[in-house]
């Protein structure tokens, strides 16, 4: 039997928000059509009455905030998104006084009221655009909107609804002008540069707020100001419009709150919170079509990606987040690709498709698989924001694909198998639309009152997920933590606050999932499963093994204060690939560089990316010389972004902070994008340290020596002899005359994959170029370019060609080599490991002859190694001559070292590992660095040792093996040193 678990752990009251300003991070939105929703004077149309009968079943629902779709009077050729008056309701829906009666009843409920506050544009039946068109242009009257003699402005503006139209501007032939619109032609868009359109909106929102509402959703507000040669979206001066909202509402009203809705990039919409002085709260656009993305594709990386992008918010800010706005399953914030995806797997049916979006509820988007539904809905309760639930998909309406533009997603609410649904006892063709009649999601089958019977229906188990997500504010207000465990069908956050600490699981494949989390931070707490409250095993310090079935998922709470079984088992973590918003490419790791409201992002991602991204690509690198140690920070200490031919790379000098005295290194970036860039992208993948994302292009950042593209360009530049500026110095390009000499065809040459060579990269142009990659570089010219530069000027014919390299000079006049090229020479190893392996093959072979041999002539056994040497001896000769004094070289004059200079190399033996050093026997001798085996004695200038015959015991050792050996020993031993 278990134990008993401590109420703690179960704990289920509600959390009270009643009188907290910030209610809106716990809130649970139910948004309601009021012409959808109940029809109480039987005209075919909901209304507010109908509203106000059904509050009782919205408060047993669980949720805690009603938002109501716009009800003004309007010609409704937009749903009512085109408004004809601000301050009145639609007589369709009743009147003033029946909102009035709705509004105390849902308050008198604990329900909060939001309604819609559509500012960027009117109907063009409004009183506004009436007097507008018939007002002279520059009048008070005709500046209410945005007027032009030309459609030629604002060109860099993109259309919305491109199903519909064509232009963002339409001829009005009253007013003999174009009026600007950024949605359909009927809807004008307001002039927010005429204070008088300020004062008027102020008005209506406060006129609104005097009755009571709770707050208001910001319809379209990025595009609430134009300017031309601009996107006319996110202008600083839209920005300003929000503040006076915000200022408004603050200076008057108590626990109202602004919801924004701007169809935008996290990084974009990050800006509608300002300081905590904008919005309230705002819609997290992106997220929504990746949770179907991740279904789709059973795998959790599109969720955590978009997560990992999102940028930090004020604090008491919120994000708004949902399954399917009420129009459709909107797809502006995904690339193209994703959008193609989305439709092939969620929109088969060309009728599903308008605009950038799919007019279908989540059910039939589900399949209408019941698990996967439940799925959804328990990431969307769970996930960081505020939830909300569309009318009728708690009970898992489906919808009518044949209705046309978005009303087929907004048919009557199904309340009973009776006649219409029970939405309406008028004759069914008053109804503004029919409900849905098919078999699979009709009426008759699927509605509230029959699941309302059934304990197993959607709409109870609904019911059931809204009452425990109302015991925690870790739901609405915790931090999240993604997990990253290995099993990649599997998507796992912890949510935490003040204490609390939510594990939320979820199996996005349809098969049952094993995984095993990383939980051991929290050794010794007992996973309580929240809506069986179950107790699980506790955690230690492996990892946690769970079982998933198909499309399954846990909540766990988390807890120290509860019994638990003792069974249990654990598992290991997945390092991913982090995701990079470059919102402005390499410009947006330099605070310095980017605009003022994005400082705090470009700190951010600059952080992370010296932090983590980084340092763990570095430690793991062949070339990285410190293995072992931990890189605590991976600072650019200096950088250039070099352009060529449309294609960007960052080349930064890194100070490595964590390793013995510090370590700089080169690094260069390269940037290869998805949709531009697919051959570019197979290299750098190779060496990719993250994703990047820049608006809808996504791609990976990789090291530039795996993209052919940079290697070439490289070498090019080495030729021309160019320069780039960078913060503290400059990067030379500089060639020797070897270069021209070659007459190389740069783009005739294939480019080889990158290999590391000890701290450098090497990589091949056919069997033509060397181009070598320093890694840890240091001050001073690389004495390896150095000689080679040298040698090649003096034309040794004996060396690799150096052909020229990339040095970084820094103002103060320092130097450091970060790459040179040199021509090919195929490698088949040095001089002393072919001796070895000479001499061991010899040796081999003497110890197999018969002893009575006699010893061999020494030249007919080693003629052919001792040509080589010869060779070798002649080479080093040549090379001794080629570095002789030059009068044009003086740097190249060769010294003599004395005894002073001796003695100074001897202290150095301290720095020198033991294991490297010879010593002489005599106490007088010197000892010296041995960088490979050496004869038996060995001794430092101006000590000698001669070659002699073998000694007495070395003899008796000879006895006892051929004489050919014996031989052999003999002129190869060394004696004492005199």
């Amino acid at each position: 039997m278990n134990a008993p678990v401590s109420h703690i752990a179960l704990e289920t009251v509600e959390i009270d928000n009643s009188d907290d300003p910030l209610w809106y991070r716990d809130a649970v939105i139910y948004q309601l059509n009021v012409k959808a929703f109940f029809d109480s004077n039987n005209d075919g149309m909901g209304d507010f009455q109908g509203v106000t009968a059904k509050l009782d079943y919205v408060k047993e629902l669980g949720v805690n905030t009603i938002w109501l779709m716009p009800f003004y009077p309007s010609p409704l050729r937009d749903d009512g998104y085109d408004i004809s008056e601000y301050e009145d309701v639609h007589p369709q829906y009743g009147s003033l006084a029946d909102f009035r009666e709705m509004l105390a009843e849902a308050h008198k409920r604990g329900l909060r009221v939001i309604t819609e506050l559509v500012i960027n544009h009117t109907s063009s039946e409004h009183p506004w655009f009436k007097a507008a068109r018939l007002a002279p242009p520059g009048s008070p009257e005709r500046n209410f909107y945005v007027w032009s003699d030309t459609d030629q402005i604002y060109q860099g503006t993109r259309i919305i609804f491109t199903d519909t139209e064509t232009s963002n501007w339409t001829w009005d032939p009253v007013a003999k002008q174009y009026f600007w619109h950024r949605f359909f032609s009927h809807q004008p868009d307001l002039n927010f540069d005429n204070p008088a359109v300020m004062e008027a909106i102020l008005k209506t929102m406060r006129f609104w707020l005097d009755m009571g509402v709770d707050g208001f959703r910001l319809d379209a507000i990025p595009y609430l100001v134009e300017r031309d040669g601009t996107s006319n979206e996110n202008l600083p001066e839209t920005h300003a419009v929000i503040k006076q909202l915000r200022a408004a509402i603050d200076a008057q009203y108590k626990n109202r709150f602004l919801l924004a809705e701007a169809n935008m990039w996290p990084e974009d919409v990050r800006e509608y919170f300002g300081d905590g002085d904008e919005c309230h709260m705002a819609y997290h656009f992106p997220l929504m079509p990746r949770m179907y993305m991740a279904i789709a594709q059973e795998d959790r990386h599109p969720i955590v990606e978009i997560m990992a992008q999102t940028p930090d918010i004020p604090e008491g800010c919120q994000w708004a987040i949902f399954l399917r706005n009420h129009d459709e399953l909107t797809l502006e914030m995904v690339t193209s690709k994703e959008r193609d995806y989305m439709y092939t797997m969620y929109a088969a049916d060309t009728r599903a498709r308008i605009n950038l979006g799919i007019r279908r509820r989540l059910a039939p988007l589900m399949e209408n698989d019941l698990d996967r539904v439940k799925l959804m809905n328990g990431m969307l309760l769970s996930m960081p924001g505020s939830p909300i639930i569309y009318y009728g998909d708690e009970i898992g309406m489906g919808d009518n694909v044949f209705v046309g533009d978005r009303n087929g997603v907004r048919t009557p609410m199904q309340w009973s198998p009776d006649r219409n649904a029970g939405f309406s006892r008028a004759d069914p063709q008053r109804l503004y639309l029919q409900p849905i009649m098919d078999a699979m999601y009709g009426y008759e089958a699927l509605n509230v009152e029959t699941q309302a019977r059934d304990a197993s229906s959607l709409l109870n188990w609904t019911k059931r997920m809204l009452a425990v997500r109302k015991t925690s504010h870790a739901f609405g207000r915790g931090k999240r933590r993604f997990l990253k465990p290995g099993n990649r069908k599997i998507l796992a956050y912890l949510s935490e606050y003040d204490g609390d600490v939510i594990l939320t699981v979820f199996n996005l494949s349809r098969a049952a999932q094993p995984v095993e989390l990383d939980l051991s931070e929290f050794r010794g707490f007992v996973p309580i499963e929240m809506l069986g409250r179950a107790p699980f095993p506790p955690i230690g310090e492996l990892p946690y093994l769970l079982t998933l079935s198909s499309y399954g998922f846990y909540w766990f709470k988390l807890t120290s204060e509860a019994d638990a079984p003792s069974w249990h088992d654990q598992g290991v973590a997945l390092q991913e690939w982090p995701t990079l918003v470059l919102f402005d490419g390499w410009t947006s790791f330099f605070r310095e560089r980017v605009m003022p409201w994005r400082i705090g992002m470009s700190e951010r991602m600059r952080s992370q990316f010296e932090l983590e991204t980084l340092p763990r690509h570095i430690e793991i690198q062949r070339w990285y010389a410190s293995k072992g140690t931990a890189i605590e920070r991976a600072r650019i200490v200096d950088h250039a972004v070099w352009e060529v031919n449309g294609l960007s790379w960052m080349l930064p000098l890194l100070a490595l902070d964590g390793p013995p005295g510090g370590a700089t290194y080169f690094m260069p970036l390269a940037l290869a994008w998805e949709e531009r860039d697919e051959e570019r992208m197979a290299g750098v993948a190779q060496a990719a340290l993250a994703k990047v994302r820049q608006q809808a292009q996504v791609g990976l950042m990789g090291d530039a020596f795996y993209d052919e593209a940079f290697c070439r360009e490289l070498v090019r530049a080495i030729g021309r002899g160019s320069e780039l500026a960078t913060g503290n110095g400059k990067l030379v390009f500089k060639a020797t005359g070897a270069f021209a000499r070659m007459g190389i065809d740069l783009d005739a040459l294939p480019v080889g994959r990158p290999s590391g060579v000890s701290s450098n990269t090497v990589v091949t142009l056919d069997e033509t170029l060397f181009l070598k990659g320093y890694r840890h570089v240091r001050e001073g010219i690389n004495p390896e370019l150095e000689m080679g530069r040298f040698l090649t000027e003096v034309q040794y014919p004996h060396c690799v060609p150096v052909l020229g390299a990339l040095e970084y000079l820094t103002n103060d006049g320092r130097t450091m080599t970060l790459a040179m090229v040199q021509s090919y020479v195929a490698n088949q190893g040095d001089g002393w490991d072919y001796t070895l392996g000479y001499l061991e093959r010899f040796l081999r072979d003497v110890a197999t002859t018969d002893g009575a041999t006699d010893a061999p002539d020494v030249l007919s056994v080693h003629g052919g190694f001792l040509a080589l040497i010869a060779t070798l001896g002649q080479r080093t000769a040549e090379l001794h001559r080629a570095l002789a004094p030059a009068p044009a070289r003086p740097r190249s004059t060769p010294s003599r070292c004395r005894p002073p200079t001796w003695r100074a190399f001897a202290r150095m033996r301290p720095a020198t590992p033991r294991s490297r050093w010879r010593c002489c026997a005599s106490a007088s001798a010197r000892c010296l660095p041995a960088r490979r085996p050496m004869p038996r004695r060995c001794c430092a200038p101006p000590m000698r040792c001669r070659p002699t015959s073998p000694s007495a015991a070395s003899s008796a050792r000879a006895a006892a093996v051929p004489r050919s050996r014996a031989a052999f020993m003999a002129t190869t031993t060394w004696a004492r040193c005199w």
